[in-house]
Formats: C-alpha cells, structure tokens, sequence
C-alpha cells in the first residue's frame, strides 16, 4: 500500500503481522543501514522500529524526521494510525539536527505530521545548556496560511559579547493587512538587544 521500510535486517511475523527493522554494525561497530520508514504522512529515520502493518501502531526509537521548518526527533515514539506520541523528544530548526546547537526540548509530545506539534512542558536548550525559558504547554502549527508563532533562533559565538541567540521572539498576525514582529538578541556576557517592526499593506481595488 502506502508503506515501505528500508533497513539492513527486517524480521517479518505473519502470524502476528508485526515486522520488526534494525541496522547491522560494520567492521568498526557503527550502524549501517538502519530503518527508514515511509507513509503518507512523511518520511521517518530511526534506530529501531517494531510495526503493526494491521493495526497501523508502532513503537520507534531515536526517530528524526523534517515537520515544518525543522527536524523533530524523539528518544522513544508511539506510531498509532496517523499520529505519533513522543516522550523526551527535540524540535530545532538548526541544520546539525544530530547533535543540534539549540533546540526545544519536548518533555512529551503529540504529533500529527504536516498539521501540529502539540507539546507538554518544553523548555530552550542551547549549547546542551538548558536555559531559564520554559513553557508549560505548546502548540505549534503547520500551515502555509498566514497565522501568528514562533519565531526560532540563530545560535551563534562572538568573541567580544560570547554566546548568543539571535533573532528569537513571536510574530503576531493581527489581520491581513497589518502584522508585528518582535523579536530579542541575547549575550552570554550580559548584551542583549530587542526590537518591534510592524508592516501595513494597504489594498486598492481598481
């Protein structure tokens, strides 16, 4: 149907319709060839994978996957229909999303891929230095509408000011017409900047 799985070992159970996928280590030990799964709702890497193709429920590890703008991955990650639950997961908007310089750190999530990220208590980490700034609950959209969020970070090392995040703040789409976004620099060494700019269209009918 609409699924296929790529991996090095795949142990399929007809019996109990349960396919189970891992990678192999090479000669030096690594993993080689560990799962990669596809559905209609996306593409999923992962080290392990355990899948129920009757009932459409699995159970994945280090999962890593492009939602949105950034890369979500999770420690352990429940697959049911076409919603994913993850406990201890990330989202960053950073290209390195292996080992990431800055990313939300999602205590538990729900995830329904190319719609929202619904998230328990987050909170920012940067430099793997958790920071001060946490949300009790999170909801983060997909869409290619014009709606208010979000704005993520640029991280970054100046050699006068130290560490920074660049750019983070919120944009408020207010109507069509009018919008603000308000965003903050923040230094390691005590710098910090803000800044508002607001944008109006007026709209003429001829």
């Amino acid at each position: 149907g609409d699924i296929k799985l790529d991996a090095d070992q795949i142990k399929l159970m007809m019996d109990s319709s349960i396919v189970y996928a891992m990678g192999s280590p090479d000669s030096l030990g690594e993993l080689i060839g560990t799962p990669i799964f596809q559905d209609k709702s996306g593409e999923y890497a992962s080290k392990t994978m355990r899948y129920n193709f009757k009932s459409e429920r699995g159970l994945i590890t280090d999962v890593v996957t492009e939602q949105g703008e950034g890369y979500l991955t999770g420690g352990i990650t429940k697959k049911v229909n076409d919603v994913y639950y993850l406990k201890d997961g990330k989202y960053t908007t950073c290209d390195h999303h292996d080992n990431p310089h800055f990313y939300l750190q999602l205590t538990k999530a729900k995830v329904k891929p190319g719609d929202y990220i619904a998230a328990g208590p987050a909170y920012l980490v940067v430099g793997d230095v958790p920071l001060p700034l946490a949300i009790p609950f999170g909801f983060f959209p997909f869409t290619n509408q014009y709606s208010s969020g979000l704005i993520m970070p640029n991280f970054g090392d100046d050699y006068t000011r130290g560490l920074y995040l660049s750019g983070i703040g919120y944009y408020f789409a207010i109507n069509v017409f009018m919008d603000v976004k308000a965003t903050a620099d923040i230094y390691t060494r005590g710098t910090w900047a803000v800044r508002a700019r607001s944008q109006y269209l007026k709209r003429y009918k001829f």
